[in-house]
C-alpha cells in the first residue's frame, strides 16, 4: 500500500512482495539439538522419553524470524504445536500458567515460587494481560 494523502491509500503490486521463510539447515538443527541436550527446553523430555523433537523457530517465520541458530529451539512435538505463531511472551506465559499449575498440584514449593516469580514479571510489566493467571 502507498500513502496518496491522508486516510488515502493506493495497492501498488509492484511494491508487494512475497518474503521467503527460511527453513533450518540440517547443520543448524543438529547444532541446536546439541546446545539443547537434545530435550525439550519447555519440558525437558527427549527421544529417551519416546517423544518427537522438533527445531521451531523463537520468533516465527511468519513474523520475520530467520533460520539463524540463536533463533532456533529445541521443542517436543506437542509443545511444538501449542506455540503455533503465537507471540513468544504469550506462548510462555500459558506454559509458565500450566507449570505453576502443576506445581501447586505436586506441592513443589520451589518451582511454585519460582512460577510465580516469572509470572509476576509478566504483570508488573503488563505483558499479556488477556491471558488470565489465576494466584
Amino acid at each position: 500500500m502507498i500513502k496518496i494523502s491522508k486516510g488515502v491509500y493506493k495497492y501498488d503490486p509492484s511494491k508487494a512482495y512475497k518474503r521467503e521463510l527460511e527453513d533450518f539447515t540440517v547443520a543448524q538443527k543438529e547444532a541446536i539439538l546439541k546446545r539443547d541436550g537434545y530435550k525439550c527446553v519447555i519440558c525437558g523430555r527427549g527421544k529417551k522419553d519416546g517423544v518427537e523433537l522438533h527445531i521451531d523457530h523463537i520468533k516465527p517465520k511468519d513474523f520475520g524470524g530467520e533460520a539463524t541458530i540463536e533463533n532456533g529451539q529445541t521443542l517436543c512435538a506437542q509443545h511444538n504445536f501449542i506455540k503455533k505463531n503465537l507471540k513468544q511472551t504469550e506462548t510462555g506465559k500459558k506454559m509458565f500458567i500450566r507449570l505453576y499449575e502443576l506445581a501447586k498440584s505436586e506441592k513443589n514449593e520451589e518451582l511454585i515460587k519460582f512460577c510465580a516469580d516469572v509470572l509476576e514479571t509478566y504483570e508488573k510489566h503488563d505483558i499479556n494481560g488477556h491471558i488470565v493467571w489465576e494466584k
